[in-house]
């Protein structure tokens, strides 16, 4: 039977997912982001985990998982699946490279997470992040800044600038105002499960306030994503700024930092790859 996934759900979600991908669709934080707005459900069946969700009235599939490598169960999972005709979509290559040649996959560069090296982010070392140390430069010079580890004495706050931060974009971007309210109940559901979720990040403040965040979490023993980043753009750099403390500050205990895809949109694909990535994670879609 289905169930909804709510923050209940993390204990249950996680025995499947935690540690195990470098994806950053399968990991619970993720899912609770678009619980809500893409009404995700989940069933687990023969030790096999589906997640179904439903994005602009059409149903889909996340990748069957299972806690072992059960290839024979997994086709069994896929095959329940494509008798249903419904996509399945963010399927890890180690799954896809199996299974491709008995189901219709196939791979989707707009759904490509984006990974780099997590020194190169931290550090901005050697002449091909120039423009990015000039304009983290020049914040500097410009600006009073302060950042902060995100704790339970600023949280508040955080939330209190993501409703600011949807009110501004809405006004720039009228015409996106459904997906950024979608986006933002998730958002929000995150932050006030800040610390159930075991996530980290920081803030800039300048003189006192509060004009970017972000947001990840530890996904494999050696990397970490980041899932939020939103900055007040009436401050130039601010999301220069807030990358590279992030980055440096919160996940120096990691290798790599997976920064996710970038939905096909050209001018996030050209921002992505201005960080220069060390390689880009290839998904399969099942259509």
């Amino acid at each position: 039977m289905l169930k909804d996934l709510t923050i209940d759900s993390k204990s249950e979600i996680d025995s499947f997912l935690k540690y195990r991908f470098q994806l950053s669709d399968l990991n619970f934080t993720n899912l609770l982001i678009w619980s809500k707005s893409e009404n995700i459900k989940y069933y687990i069946e023969d030790e096999t985990l589906f997640i179904k969700g439903n994005y602009m009235g059409e149903d889909y599939y996340f990748s069957p998982i299972r806690k072992d490598l059960d290839f024979e169960k997994l086709k069994v999972a896929f095959k329940k699946i494509a008798d249903e005709k419904v996509h399945t979509v963010f399927i890890p290559c180690e799954y896809g490279d199996i299974l491709k040649d008995e189901f219709n996959l196939i791979k989707s560069r707009d759904s490509f997470d984006y990974i780099y090296n997590q020194v190169d982010l931290g550090e901005l070392k050697g002449r091909k992040f120039s423009q990015k140390k000039n304009k983290i430069n020049q914040f500097i010079k410009k600006y009073n800044f302060t950042y902060e580890k995100i704790s339970e004495e600023n949280i508040d706050k955080i939330i209190e600038f993501q409703y600011q931060w949807l009110i501004n974009k809405i006004n720039l971007e009228p015409e996106s105002k459904e997906i950024l309210e979608e986006e933002n109940l998730g958002i929000i559901e995150i932050l006030k499960n800040y610390f159930t979720l075991n996530l980290r990040g920081g803030l800039i403040r300048v003189d006192n306030k509060l004009i970017g965040y972000a947001i990840g979490e530890k996904i494999t023993e050696d990397m970490g994503v980041i899932h939020i980043e939103k900055g007040n753009t009436e401050y130039s750099g601010i999301y220069q700024m807030i990358n590279k403390f992030v980055a440096k500050e919160e996940f120096s205990d990691v290798k790599y930092l997976n920064r996710e895809d970038d939905f096909g949109v050209e001018g996030l694909r050209t921002a992505k790859m201005s960080y220069h990535p060390i390689k880009l994670l290839e998904k399969y879609t099942m259509i």
